[in-house]
Parts: structure tokens; sequence; C-alpha cells
């Protein structure tokens, strides 16, 4: 996320934030203004940028993450962050209020809904699931336990796209009727599981 575009998410959240508080009370108050703590299961590419940007940030802390490779869990620790020893671990934990699902696209199922079960709310990389019937059940699970349930969409904040919606927007170019944008990958970039068919699986 760019300066501007982030700048401008930050500054929208703010106000809609202090319309609410406005209407609350002390103790209600103090829970909307207090850092979230966030926890990441899977420290992998996606798993490492996520810890690095919630660690800068004004809202959110890191407080710590779970791999099941335990050289990645050993990789978090050597940059001072703590690394839960199990998921059952991180999900029991009552100080996590929103959990970050950054693993391979096939585990996002079933580590959504233990998170949602565990009361988390939840932030999860995209593709979000292997079909629409997964992602009706995160929803619907979602939906039951009171919680968040989003998927990282973090290119919506590039300035590319958001140039493009601005000038769909105003009617720019007139009647706009297909827009195609594409960020490709060759000689095995993107790595890890991600160039794999066994570990990524097909989405279907």
């Amino acid at each position: 996320m760019n300066a501007t575009a982030g700048g401008l998410k930050k500054a929208c959240l703010q106000l809609r934030k202090l319309r609410t508080i406005h209407h609350m009370g002390i103790r209600e108050r103090k829970f909307i203004m207090a850092k979230k703590n966030v926890a990441i299961i899977g420290y992998g590419g996606m798993g490492g940028w996520h810890a690095s940007y919630i660690q800068k940030s004004d809202v959110v802390q890191l407080v710590g993450i779970y791999d099941i490779n335990p050289a990645r869990c050993e990789a978090a620790v050597s940059h001072g962050i703590h690394a839960y020893p199990s998921l059952e671990a991180l999900l029991a934990d009552p100080a996590v209020d929103l959990v970050v699902i950054a693993t391979p696209n096939n585990h996002h199922h079933p580590l959504a809904l233990a998170a949602l079960a565990a009361g988390k709310h939840i932030l999860c990389e995209k593709p979000v699931a292997m079909s629409s019937a997964e992602l009706s059940d995160m929803i619907e699970a979602a939906n039951k336990a009171g919680r968040i349930f989003t998927v990282h969409q973090n290119r919506r904040w590039d300035e590319d796209w958001r140039t493009v919606k601005h000038m769909y927007d105003n009617n720019t170019l007139g009647k706009t009727f297909r827009i195609e944008s594409r960020v490709h990958g060759s000689r095995g970039i993107p790595g890890d599981w991600r160039n794999q068919k066994e570990g990524s699986d097909e989405i279907k």
C-alpha cells in the first residue's frame, strides 16, 4: 500500500471510528481505541511480509506466529517474534484478537473455521478458498461467530488500480465493459509451494 492510498484509508477509518465512539461509554471507547493483537498462521513469504508491516502499524501489534516448519518458527524468533509451539496454542491465546492466514490455499478453509470457532477475527490471504462452497462455509461461520472475516485484496490500494477506478467512476473513457489487470511470474517466481501442484492444489 502506498503512502497516499494508505493515508486515505486510514483517514476514512478514523472518521468512521470517531462517529461511532461518540455514542459509546468509557469502557467501549477504551476497547475500540486500543491496539488490536494479531497472530499470523504461516510465516513464509506472505507471512513475513504481513509481519513486517504489522510491526510498523499504529493500530495493530504482532503477538506471534505459528508455522508447521520449525525452521520458519526459528526464523521468526531470530527476528524477535514469538513463535507459538502449536496451532492450538495460538488459537487458545486470549490475547489474540485477529488471525492472519498466510498458508497455502488449500489450508485456508479449515484454518479459518478453526480460528472463527476460537473467537478470532480473520484476515485471509488470496485466493481465499478452493471453491465457492468453501467460501460460503467460511462466511457462514463468521456470521454465526459474530466475527469479521475478510480477504487481503491489497491490489485495490495500488496506484494503478486506484487510477483506473477513478477513471471508471468519472466515465473518463466512456462506458467501460471490461478491465484486465495481471501480475505474472516466470522462471520459478513466485517460488515455494505456488509453482507446485502438490500443496497448492487446483481451485475449483
